[in-house]
């Protein structure tokens, strides 16, 4: 994660994640209890080691930065996160002298005072961290979610930067999250419908299936790049070229569909979700006239072999936080947005 992110732009950092050391996963009855009373559930992992994960985290990751290491990168973070993470070490040339310097400076999570969210059952928790380092600013925080992969390792699967405040989270027997199956409803809202809503923001402004979701820093941003998507057409050229946004269809190269459409949600005090999830979309540039051409960006020209194609299709992971009530609209919190590849 190293350098800020912001809202919409493309993102400036990387965030990997941790080993974790041996933990035990959570259960309602461990035999512990006595005199035929219920033994407290535990929690998949302790604080004390989900604090010494984060502080791993940092440091793997922070050298991984400074010498693009994506094996070693991957040993600590995966999913959609990684996924962004990868695409920003394959465009790092394309980045400014100034940010390419900034972008390998150290940043840190303060694990101490970080809030850990660890249910006792499933195999991922939460957690919302303050950040500092190049590019933030004092009180910035971010939730994080740690998912635990093959061999007992917990990876970062998602850090997204998040304003405003965080709900509540209900705690239940121990004090303990409960989390919330991805396929399940809050109120009126399909927590694995959150996803069409957030790319609707691109595809319409927000005027279908991103109605759902309240007016926000994020949502204006987000629906920013709806309307402006036309503005690098020349006056004396409109009617030429067009540029549309779309969600996964038949067009798009296999290498780049939904690879990681997850939703991970908590349950709030509020009786609603706490949520962290993935979503996909394609931005479309292309003539509309024969004998025109697009020409790729620098970036965009690392993934696409035509110096100037017809049209051409950049491929975002779009990584979400989000709270949902369980009545009214859902409120954004925050959006990390990265290029990870084009066609």
């Amino acid at each position: 994660m190293g350098t800020k992110k912001t809202a919409i732009s493309a993102a400036a950092g990387l965030a990997a994640l941790l080993l974790a050391t041996a933990c035990s996963g959570g259960s309602d009855d461990d035999g512990g209890g006595s005199g035929g009373e219920k033994a407290q559930p535990r929690p998949l992992i302790s604080e004390s080691q989900a604090r010494k994960v984060l502080e791993r985290y940092v440091e793997t990751n922070n050298e991984a930065n400074a010498d693009l290491d994506r094996k070693a990168l991957g040993e600590v973070e995966g999913g959609a996160l990684y996924q962004q993470s990868q695409a920003q070490y394959r465009q790092f040339p394309t980045y400014g002298k100034k940010y390419q310097k900034l972008y390998k400076k150290p940043f840190h999570y303060r694990a101490d005072e970080a809030e850990y969210y660890i249910p006792a059952r499933g195999d991922w928790y939460m957690v919302d961290a303050p950040v500092e380092g190049p590019g933030y600013d004092e009180g910035d925080r971010s939730l994080l979610v740690f998912e635990r992969a093959g061999g007992g390792v917990w990876k970062n699967v998602a850090s997204v930067g998040i304003q405003g405040r965080v709900p509540e989270v209900a705690r239940g027997d121990g004090g303990l999250p409960t989390a919330l199956p991805a396929d399940a409803e809050v109120g009126a809202t399909a927590l694995d419908g959150l996803d069409d809503a957030v790319n609707d923001l691109y595809l319409s402004g927000g005027k279908k299936a991103g109605k759902v979701l309240a007016d926000s820093e994020v949502r204006k941003n987000m629906v920013k790049d709806h309307t402006t998507r036309r503005d690098w057409i020349r006056p004396e050229h409109d009617g030429y070229f067009e540029t549309e946004f779309e969600s996964e269809n038949r067009k798009w190269d296999d290498a780049y569909k939904p690879a990681f459409p997850d939703v991970y949600a908590l349950r709030t005090a509020d009786g609603g979700a706490l949520a962290v999830f993935n979503s996909y979309d394609a931005r479309v540039d292309f003539a509309t006239r024969p004998g025109f051409h697009i020409i790729p960006g620098d970036a965009t020209g690392l993934y696409v072999k035509e110096k100037e194609p017809p049209g051409v299709r950049e491929y975002y992971a779009v990584q979400n936080a989000a709270h949902v009530p369980d009545g009214g609209k859902v409120e954004q919190l925050g959006g990390e947005v990265e290029m990870i590849g084009a066609s």
